[in-house]
């Protein structure tokens, strides 16, 4: 989403914008002989026909501002003031819009480091009607000078982005001669095609060449006979672009300029000479300026080769095409996480980030640093911002109201995904909801980052401010750093990307960008990736078929174990001798990844996700850029030969080995807004108002979420004790209740966490106003469910005891129930209720027959309710039973505690006010 701040370029940005990497700014630091360190800077800016300098400034930024306005003047070109939009009229507006329109499909545009010139040259590499065409969508977004102009004619394009796309299509209209433009699939082309220089500049191809370098000869000399230059002197070297299997650092080799004269006397006339180049009239190396990051005209060579630090001798590696295309793919957020998952042509960074123990791969923040690294960026900047989150029962009232408002446009109420188009079930190409994808904390304080991307100069690359808020910190930072890292994956243009079908939609991404990022060049994308097709030549094999609705069998969220192949797959009629021609490029004997995250290519995810456990499938898709393949092939020769026959695309075999279903807490979360955990705290709060309770007990406490959000309410509990078995739960309990306890949270004086089994009695707990046990009992065995509740009503005797458990019948819901396959060997029996923890889940009659037993037992009455659903079929999702006591006999209590054990609990951790 485009900032609505206004994107008036600088004249440093406009002196950038014309000259790139050709205008060189040098600060000169002079000294004040009243101080005895540097206080004031002078700024050299050299262009290709002149120079200018500055006089004397406080800062650096100032100075170069002052160069580049200088040469404005001397160019004829009046810098636009911060109000010029004010001035502009809609006529004008228009205007402007038709002459920038027309300079982005001008030769010299395709040259710049601007953002849509990356798209552009992208374009020019896709076949048949599609060649030059950029989408609308791309034109209106990326130039700065378009969306200013569109605010002038639209003030509300802000908030619509389909009135920017408007009035770009009718500007470019008016451009027929020049422009043609395809309303029917929003795109624009240039009419007249581009010079055949260009179209081969973008189309240069990669060889490998051997430079045979004796100890006898200077390494640099060789390069430049191997580039057709007259010695190491005019080789230029680029930074490190990355390193060999080996270790050994690889740069970017290629023709430097060659200066007129090397004397000093053009200081006393203020001119610096007009650098000259041989290779002036040679087109622009796009393949070599993406990967070093500056301009590279004519041939550049890729090697690993000099004298290393602390080295006599003359050190190298071999740099075969694989590792070349393997350093092109490490420059994008996507290729680094390909490269981690070692999965280049299966693997893509993932949509969302859900928890670290799901995510696979580094996470987002550490990809993010390792980015910035990359591109000689500052260090990421994360600032983290908190504010008091709504109550529960304002979450609840709000999202109550939502719901009623959008019902006539949500038909299925438990499902928490849509998608963008009709043809989702066939792409799998899922995003949230706007009103559920962000993430809402359930009480307390909630986590907000933004981080910004600057410049080694400090200036603003991207600022990335996403406004959700998040229960954790690091959750934050993680989600904030994903959102970044597709900002510029979207940006860079990955080796299998599509420009017509950015991954990334704007309800993926809450991002702005301050200014149009200068990243250098663009890697020729892929053409676009059709469906997968079927073949069941193999006995047993999956069929997948393309005219049937696609069925999902496994669930979002869930944990998928796979083996596959791809290969390389040439049509029949050009193989030899009617044998099928085939290379392997890539093989995984097991990798896992979660389903509905976007971790996996969409067609193979597509695929294995309507398979059982242990069943074999085989299907065709067409093939990614020639880059991404030959950056996971061996064979870079054998593969490129079968490349260049006509290829039928890419085979892919896959084996399911194993499922794991989305954990309960995953599950409830993506089917409940609010979540049940949160329900389950609202309505144990309503009881504890209703009877004006003093203290309560929550067995099986576990790591104290729902104590910890009881210190959110105001109620009227002066004491709150935990129990549980497991003394590492309850030391997180401790630390999480002290940090909020330390905040301020709570208006209770005392609480108590003891370490004992819930099946045991302890008389310092007898008679409390309220006992809880909330999804607790599942986790033991059915007799000892049955035990806990004798224990608690028989000797313990609370006034109220609220019990909670999943309703087994729900899962029907939850899981889709005819997912898993009988012959589903990773899943357990167990497998089938809502956590692999789970010993037992009751029905609702189950549930029923125990808490009426227990109550008829003990004088106490019950009712059976829940939350989450409803009392008609299947029921509630987790089911409630609240025991009332009606009488109390002393006398019988204290004859069977004095049989018993008085005090079996151990104090863990005390707080007193």
């Amino acid at each position: 989403m485009v900032g609505t701040e206004k994107q008036t370029l600088t004249p440093k940005g406009i002196i950038h914008e014309k000259f790139g990497v050709k205008a060189i700014y040098k600060i000169e630091e002079v000294h004040d002989s009243s101080q005895k360190r540097p206080c004031l800077y002078r700024c050299h800016l050299q262009l290709p026909d002149f120079s200018v300098v500055t006089n004397v400034f406080k800062n650096k930024k100032d100075s170069e501002q002052s160069a580049a306005e200088l040469a404005l003047e001397k160019l004829g070109i009046q810098p636009p003031d911060d109000d010029d939009d004010d001035d502009v009229t809609v006529e004008q507006a228009w205007d402007d819009i038709v002459e920038r329109i027309k300079y982005i499909f001008s030769d010299e545009f395709l040259s710049t480091d601007h953002p849509l010139s990356s798209h552009l040259r992208a374009a020019l590499q896709k076949d048949g009607e599609r060649f030059g065409s950029v989408p609308v969508s791309v034109i209106a977004t990326f130039d700065a000078k378009i969306i200013s102009r569109c605010k002038v004619i639209n003030p509300s394009v802000d908030l619509d982005p389909n009135l920017a796309m408007s009035c770009v299509m009718e500007a470019a209209a008016k451009l027929s001669d020049y422009i043609v433009v395809s309303p029917h699939v929003a795109s624009l082309r240039r009419k007249n095609p581009y010079p055949p220089a260009i179209i081969e500049a973008l189309a240069l191809v990669v060889e490998q060449v051997t430079l045979d370098i004796s100890s006898e000869q200077y390494y640099l000399d060789i390069i430049a006979e191997k580039l057709g230059l007259k010695d190491g002197s005019q080789v230029m070297i680029s930074r490190t672009i990355g390193k060999t299997s080996s270790g050994y650092e690889c740069r970017v080799y290629s023709a430097i300029p060659e200066l007129r004269s090397f004397d000093n006397s053009w200081k006393a006339h203020g001119k610096r000479p007009v650098a000259e180049s041989s290779h002036l009239e040679k087109s622009r190396n796009a393949k070599a300026s993406f990967v070093c990051g500056q301009d590279v005209h004519g041939d550049a060579i890729v090697a690993s080769v000099g004298y290393q630090w602390r080295s006599h001798g003359l050190e190298h590696d071999d740099v075969t095409l694989k590792s070349f295309y393997r350093i092109c793919c490490g420059i994008s957020p996507n290729g680094i996480y390909k490269l981690s998952r070692k999965a280049l042509i299966a693997a893509q960074l993932p949509l969302r980030f859900t928890t670290k123990s799901s995510w696979r791969g580094p996470l987002p923040r550490e990809i993010l640093c390792m980015f910035c690294r990359q591109q000689e960026l500052a260090e990421p900047v994360f600032t983290i911002s908190t504010a008091p989150v709504k109550s529960m029962s304002d979450l609840l009232r709000s999202y109550k109201k939502l719901k009623d408002s959008e019902s006539d446009n949500n038909s299925n109420q438990y499902m928490s995904w849509e998608t963008e188009d009709s043809d989702c079930d066939d792409t799998n190409n899922h995003h949230y909801k706007r009103r559920e994808k962000e993430e809402e904390p359930g009480s307390g304080t909630g986590y907000r980052c933004e981080v910004k991307i600057l410049s080694k100069s400090q200036d603003l690359v991207l600022d990335c401010s996403p406004g959700s808020f998040y229960e954790k910190e690091n959750r934050a930072i993680q989600n904030a750093s994903l959102k970044a890292l597709s900002w510029f994956s979207s940006l860079f243009d990955d080796l299998d990307a599509d420009p017509e079908q950015p991954r990334y939609t704007n309800q993926d991404l809450d991002w702005f960008y301050q200014r149009n990022i200068m990243i250098k060049g663009t890697f020729p994308s892929s053409r676009r990736y059709k469906e997968p097709t079927s073949r069941s030549k193999t006995t047993g094999m999956h069929s997948y078929t393309r005219d049937k609705k696609r069925v999902q069998s496994i669930p979002n969220g869930s944990m998928v174990s796979i083996s596959y192949s791809v290969s390389v797959d040439v049509d029949l009629g050009f193989s030899k001798n009617g044998k099928p021609l085939k290379e392997l490029i890539e093989s995984n004997e097991e990798i896992e990844f979660e389903v509905g995250n976007g971790s996996m290519n969409p067609h193979l995810e597509s695929v294995v996700t309507q398979m059982s456990v242990g069943q074999y499938g085989c299907f065709l898709t067409n093939q990614p850029s020639e880059g991404l393949i030959l950056a996971a092939a061996s064979d870079t020769a054998r593969t490129r030969s079968l490349l260049s026959e006509i290829s039928a695309g890419l085979e892919y075999h896959v084996h399911l080995l194993g499922v794991k279903g989305p954990t309960e807490k995953r599950m409830e979360a993506d089917f409940f807004k609010p979540t049940l955990s949160i329900q389950r705290v609202e309505f144990a709060v309503k009881h504890i108002k209703e009877l004006s309770a003093s203290n309560l007990v929550d067995f099986g406490c576990g790591s104290g979420s729902f104590l910890g959000s009881l210190l959110d309410y105001p109620t009227s509990l002066q004491t709150i004790v935990g129990v549980d078995i497991s003394q590492k739960r309850l030391a997180r309990a401790a630390k999480m209740l002290q940090s909020k306890l330390n905040k301020g949270a709570g208006n209770l004086k005392s609480i108590i966490l003891y370490d004992g089994s819930i099946l045991e009695f302890d008389s310092r707990l007898h008679d409390i106003d309220i006992c809880t046990c909330l999804e607790v009992i599942e986790h033991m065995e059915e007799d000892e469910a049955c035990k806990f509740g004798e224990t608690v009503l028989s000797l313990f005797r609370p006034k109220l005891l609220i019990v909670s458990t999943p309703n087994y019948e729900y899962n029907t819901i939850l899981h889709k129930s005819a997912r898993y396959h009988p012959k589903d060997k990773s899943m357990s029996h167990r497998s089938k209720f809502r956590n692999h923890d789970h010993k037992f889940e009751w029905t609702r009659a189950q549930f029923k027959r125990w808490a009426y037993k227990l109550s008829q037992r003990h004088n106490y009455r019950v009712e059976v309710t829940g939350v989450g659903g409803s009392n008609v079929d299947p029921g509630f999702a987790s089911q409630i039973a609240v025991f009332s006591r009606q009488s109390f006999f002393e006398v019988d209590v204290v004859e069977k505690v004095a049989e018993g054990s008085m005090q079996s609990y151990k104090v863990i951790w005390e707080w007193k006010r």
